[in-house]
């Protein structure tokens, strides 16, 4: 239809837009891609091509003719439709997919508009919207004059069977249901004419109306449909072909029908046998996906979505077998796709072993982690990597799911030994995933033990039961104790520095406690509880639970690691080491473990480095906010004992570079998120004498007491500090901190030259701060102007 008539001339040539004509030849306005045809030069060729021309007005317009509710566009459809259906054909080289949204709304920095293109998307949104009104025939079938024919009353009692079928147990009208049921059966010859194209636009195009069109055809039409996804399925090109399993993984969540499960289990296998790696890939995540989907097809309620999933049900309900004999043609897909000879097929099996066994349910635990640990002594580093980092989910998987302690305690030991054994691998890359693996294997081993204790505290809590939490607890305690901190401890000590950064993530992270709170599905009294996924199970709470997870026998344990870290040539290294040091003191109780752990800050506070000194001096100060689920006593018995004699030994140090550590500590206490209480003063003056001052009043006068070092970046930082913390102080402090800013100035002044600038600036600013501080707590700043 684009093609140039015997004068020259193109059809498409002159197109009005706003009033005006754009002439091909003539420069492109703003706003309109212009391509290059490849082997053409730089000649006249780089003018805008017809096709790209028309994908900017298809762009422009869609609004307003995907419109569901416009008359104009209503009478416009059909016409439009085709006409759509004709461009997809002209693009034969997907330059529409490729398309840069530049029209004027959307300005030229856009990106691409979507993977279909213009004409495809515009296709799409139509039907979309086409399906949501009723189509001729559906009011004569549903009205009830039709009821009276013998003929319309077969058909309604097969679609009442369908219906019942599709739609479950929602409560619409009849008219609405038929309609739903019937709604996309007039589109179907747009799929058809599309798949039919030797256009690749078009035949995407054609499978991505699939999951659209699915739950809107009855069965026979749905039969047509399966044959052109199975056709696409097997097409030239390799992004039709990816645009099918994409579209395999919607309909996948669309199936309540146990007709058509078996074709999706065939399709998953053809899948697997493709020639593109790629595709392969995508295999794993269709088979996961397809078995965690197939009680739903028996089982399931359409009118819920796939939102409510169903679990396998018991051997003794009839579709036990028909589901559990599909999961058997599901398995030897995800076994085939491990031996895969490309690697990222592997990677991607390895990724996903915790979904599949989700899906698979607990008859095939044994064989999914026999598939797990032959992924873990794979040739290629990334796929065993990737195995490494999917055993704590996998075993988290298994252990909430299971029916048996007995069962999930037996993968836990098969699975363990063989992870260690990672830690003579010769790649970084394990090692590190391995850390990380370590530090979720505590973390989760310890949730599960506050989950045992929830049972165990529960009134309904038999003895047996009770017996069965207490062995599982001491099981779970012996294996953090005797297999994950040693290694841990033996990843600190590794010779690659990336090792052992991501070895004290690991036990900062399971020292932090950060968990979801675990609760085992088998000792759940939920009706419901079997019907929903793993992923949804767990997601019921959002917030995460922070609890303690080290004892304080293994912080004791892992001190001397890390003090030997401490003097590690590395100064990141040295810097991870102490960065910990808060999250170490949440898993302590007593005074003297404490201390030990605090001078790992003080040796670090003397480092040569500048960002480890810092790094240290914070880590000692905010240290007291990882006491609070302790009580208030602790964390100022950390104040007293530890942070302040520090402080004050780093104030009265010969090296400036210790006193402006000392002003950093000060701010960082006073900025912390469990601050130090001010004592409550009657009066606006300040007392006289250090005889029983507070904590926080010792803060002030430490920092004061530097306002006139004879080091200018001492003094600078001493009005820089005052005027980040001035709104957390209050009471008789703001007069002692506005005193030392007046004397600070007075005495600048009278330096040589008018003293340094920036020492006046930052003193200046804090007055300017007092002011509005004492504005907000109701005070007059004139009296401390006058001051």
């Amino acid at each position: 239809k684009a093609k140039d008539n015997s004068a020259g001339l193109n059809p498409y040539n002159n197109i009005v837009r706003r009033g005006r004509k754009i002439i091909a030849q003539s420069p492109p306005p703003p706003g309109v891609a212009s391509r290059k045809v490849p082997g053409a030069g730089n000649s006249t060729a780089e003018t805008d091509k017809p096709l790209l021309l028309i994908g900017d007005v298809l762009h422009r317009t869609r609004t307003f003719l995907a419109d569901p509710l416009s008359p104009p566009a209503a009478l416009l459809r059909g016409e439009v439709i085709e006409f759509l259906c004709d461009v997809l054909y002209l693009d034969t080289k997907m330059e529409l997919s490729e398309e840069e949204a530049t029209s004027s709304v959307a300005g030229n920095k856009s990106g691409p508009i979507n993977d279909l293109g213009s004409a495809g998307s515009l296709l799409k949104l139509m039907i979309l919207n086409c399906l949501s009104m009723c189509s001729p025939g559906c009011e004569a079938v549903s009205s009830p004059t039709a009821s009276n024919n013998e003929e319309n009353n077969d058909e309604q009692k097969d679609d009442s069977g369908e219906l019942m079928l599709r739609f479950g147990s929602q409560k619409e009208t009849a008219k609405m249901n038929v309609h739903r049921l019937h709604a996309g059966n007039r589109f179907l010859a747009v799929v058809h004419r599309l798949a039919a194209s030797t256009s690749t636009s078009a035949r995407v195009t054609a499978c991505s109306l699939s999951p659209i069109l699915w739950a809107h055809l009855d069965f026979p039409h749905q039969l047509q449909l399966r044959g052109v996804i199975t056709r696409a399925l097997h097409d030239v090109e390799v992004v039709v072909r990816i645009s099918t399993a994409t579209v395999l993984h919607e309909i996948a969540e669309l199936v309540f029908d146990p007709r058509a499960v078996p074709w999706l289990v065939l399709m998953s296998e053809r899948v697997m046998n493709d020639p593109e790696a790629e595709l392969r890939a995508a295999a794993m995540t269709l088979t996961w996906h397809l078995a965690e989907h197939l009680p739903n097809a028996f089982l399931g309620d359409a009118s819920k979505g796939s939102s409510l999933l169903r679990r396998l049900p018991p051997r003794t309900d009839p579709t036990f077998t028909e589901v559990y004999l599909l999961q058997c043609k599901l398995l030897p897909v995800a076994t085939r796709l491990a031996e895969d000879r490309a690697p990222p097929v592997r990677l991607a099996v390895a990724a996903q072993c915790d979904r599949l066994c989700n899906a698979l349910g607990e008859h095939w635990f044994n064989v999914i982690v026999d598939l797990l640990q032959a992924l873990l002594g794979d040739t290629d580093e990334r796929v065993r990597s990737e195995a490494i980092l999917c055993v704590p989910r996998f075993l988290e998987t298994v252990m909430v799911s299971s029916s048996s302690d007995t069962i999930s305690m037996n993968l836990l030991e098969s699975l363990l030994p063989v992870t260690a054994k990672m830690i003579r691998d010769s790649s970084p890359t394990v090692r590190i995933s391995l850390a990380t693996s370590a530090g979720e294997l505590i973390t989760l081993l310890v949730g599960l033990d506050g989950a045992e204790d929830t049972l165990m505290q529960s009134p309904g809590a038999g003895g047996a039961n009770i017996a069965e939490a207490s062995s599982a607890h001491r099981r779970h305690k012996k294996y953090v104790d005797d297999s994950l901190i040693p290694l841990v401890q033996k990843l600190l000590y590794d010779s690659d520095p990336e090792v052992t950064s991501s070895a004290l993530r690991a036990v900062t992270n399971a020292s932090r406690g950060n968990v979801r709170e675990i609760r085992p599905r088998k000792n759940s009294t939920m009706s419901e509880d079997d019907t929903v996924s793993l992923s949804s199970y767990q997601s019921e709470n959002k917030e995460p639970v922070f609890i303690p997870v080290l004892s304080e026998k293994q912080v004791l344990r892992l001190l001397p690691t890390l003090s030997d870290l401490a003097h590690s040539r590395q100064w990141r290294v040295r810097q991870g080491a102490v960065e910990i040091v808060p999250a170490l003191l949440g898993c302590t109780h007593r005074l003297e473990t404490r201390s030990e752990i605090a001078q790992l800050c003080v040796r670090l506070m003397n480092d040569r480095v500048d960002a480890v000194r810092r790094t240290a001096a914070e880590c000692l100060c905010l240290g007291g906010g990882s006491l609070g689920c302790q009580g208030e006593g602790s964390k100022e018995e950390w104040i007293n004992a530890i942070v302040l004699p520090c402080l004050r030994a780093c104030s009265e140090s010969m090296d400036s570079k210790q006193r402006m550590l000392s002003l950093k500590m000060v701010e960082a206490v006073l900025l912390s998120k469990t601050p130090i209480t001010p004592g409550e003063h009657a009066s606006f003056h300040p007392n006289e004498g250090r005889a029983g001052a507070s904590p926080f009043r010792e803060l002030i006068e430490i920092a004061v007491s530097l306002s006139g070092d004879r080091i200018v970046n001492v003094r600078l930082n001493f009005g820089r500090v005052m005027c980040n913390v001035i709104h957390a102080i209050s009471g008789e402090e703001i007069s002692i901190v506005a005193k030392a800013l007046l004397q600070q100035i007075s005495e600048e002044k009278k330096k040589g030259r008018g003293g340094d600038r920036d020492v006046l600036y930052f003193a200046e600013k804090g007055l300017t701060r007092i002011q509005m501080r004492l504005e907000e707590i109701g005070l007059n700043p004139k009296l401390d102007k006058n001051r």
